[in-house]
């Protein structure tokens, strides 16, 4: 079983790390531009790490949308480690944060298709019609606190 250590990022060398996971994933793998993967929101994230022994695995970032409401954003894992646990191990780390801070009303996030169930599993429920972003259809989700 591989030890996944998921923190939250606080030195650029692992903010450029995980911007790295995102380019692979989002811009080269599923053709997003980089222009709309790179949005400028960045600066007012937090961002998680994933890594394996110091191997830079997976990422995510999270943005307060309004008061009290936080979003999962970005959330990429390096193809050669899907289905290993490592999405599972960066959203326990997420939740484990958020659900502790007594300002949080709900987490929502934005869910490719093929994604849904992945993100069922911890309580996420789906909110509204389907529908497309980044040539992607994904669904809108909310874990209500």
């Amino acid at each position: 079983m591989l030890k996944i250590i998921v923190n939250n990022i606080e030195n650029s060398s692992d903010k450029k790390k995980a911007f790295k996971i995102r380019d692979l994933v989002f811009c080269k793998e599923q053709k997003v531009s980089k222009k709309i993967e790179f949005d400028g929101l960045d600066k007012f994230c937090d961002h998680y790490l994933a890594k394996i022994n110091e191997l830079p695995i997976g990422t995510a970032r999270i943005r307060e949308e309004k008061k009290n409401t936080f979003k999962i954003e970005r959330m990429a894992v390096l193809k050669e480690y899907r289905k290993k646990g490592v999405g599972k191990a960066i959203i326990k780390e997420i939740l484990k944060h958020y659900l502790n801070l007594n300002k949080v009303n709900n987490l929502t996030l934005n869910s490719q298709i093929q994604a849904k169930d992945f993100y069922k599993k911890f309580g996420f429920v789906e909110v509204g019609e389907e529908f497309v972003e980044a040539n992607i259809i994904h669904q809108k989700m909310i874990y209500y606190v």
